[in-house]
């Protein structure tokens, strides 16, 4: 495949899609929170249970992507803070760091950019890692951002119980489990999937309408976390999915590679918001710093991302 190919069929639709929300957010006062909860209560837990459901991936296939995801989160940051701290970054810059390379927008941007570049099998192991990330950015996602934020941290690991992919996932789970899953071409499951695909554009336009609410600086500030997050956490995906063994499917481990490989999510910097009290330094406080981290690998990610994807459909990588 060429690079051509690869930006027109993967990352093109995504990158204009974004725009689309970008640009209705300027035009429009856009309640994002609302878009995200009708994206987060009603079509991703649709999508959720339909690829679940409907998935020819093996029970141990799944277990390893979730193992993976454990591993890729649990490297990633022990490599993140022995750099910062070699480098001598500081507090609560260091932190943010962590969260931004081992948290990627695997979720509201990964699963589109997975569907269309793999199809089916992208889009179920994207679901399947944001599930396992989720648990693990309300647990070790908390603790890096309030670095022993006591009560308030602890507290946070109950939002894990009030998401409703969790339950998606579970109840998807148990149906397969079961043998009781409803026929793909009758009414329910044509409704799920109705409901499921119509995730896809409403993520890309969530997190447009997200990049026109972020508020920039000086982008020069976050060239280094930048450059760890879009080049050394792919290469970490890389050495993950092969001590695996491929998660035993090839697709699912090139899939895996570009889902690590994707921009900063916006939940870190939610989770910085909410659970870090050190003081800003240096006039930058760490919010403004992740902000701008976000929308710089948001946008490095649309050359990066093209030619990765041109990489591992023509198996040079995997």
């Amino acid at each position: 495949m060429s690079l051509v190919s690869a930006f027109t069929s993967a990352v093109l639709p995504i990158v204009a899609v974004m725009a689309l929300g970008y640009t209705l957010a300027t035009a429009l006062d856009v309640e994002v929170d609302s878009l995200n909860d009708v994206a987060l209560y009603l079509f991703l837990p649709a999508l959720i249970f339909h690829s679940i459901v409907t998935t020819t991936l093996s029970g141990d296939t799944v277990a390893l992507i979730f193992a993976g995801v454990g591993l890729f989160v649990i490297v990633t940051m022990g490599l993140v803070e022995l750099l910062d701290r070699l480098l001598g970054v500081p507090e609560p810059y260091r932190s943010a760091d962590v969260l931004a390379g081992a948290l990627p927008n695997a979720g509201f941007y990964g699963i589109p950019l997975a569907e269309f570049a793999f199809g089916d099998v992208g889009r179920t192991t994207a679901v399947i890692y944001i599930t396992a990330q989720a648990f693990l950015m309300y647990t070790l996602g908390v603790y890096v951002a309030s670095r022993g934020g006591g009560e308030a941290g602890i507290g946070a690991v109950k939002e894990i119980f009030r998401l409703p992919l969790v339950y998606a996932i579970a109840v998807a789970g148990t149906v397969r489990l079961l043998g009781i899953a409803p026929p793909t071409d009758g009414t329910f499951m044509s409704t799920v999937s109705l409901v499921g695909d119509a995730s896809i554009p409403l993520m890309l336009v969530i997190v447009g309408v997200q990049l026109y609410g972020l508020k920039y600086g000086n982008v020069r500030r976050v060239i280094r976390p930048s450059i760890v997050k879009l080049v050394v956490a792919p290469l970490t995906g890389l050495a993950v999915a092969l001590a695996l063994g491929k998660f035993g499917d090839v697709a699912v481990a090139r899939v895996f590679v570009l889902l690590c490989a994707t921009p900063v999510a916006l939940i870190p910097l939610a989770l910085t918001l909410s659970y870090s009290d050190v003081d800003d330094r240096d006039g930058l406080s760490a919010s403004e710093y992740l902000t701008m981290t976000i929308f710089v690998t948001t946008v490095a990610s649309v050359p990066v991302l093209t030619v990765l994807i041109t990489l591992l459909q023509d198996g040079v990588v995997l």
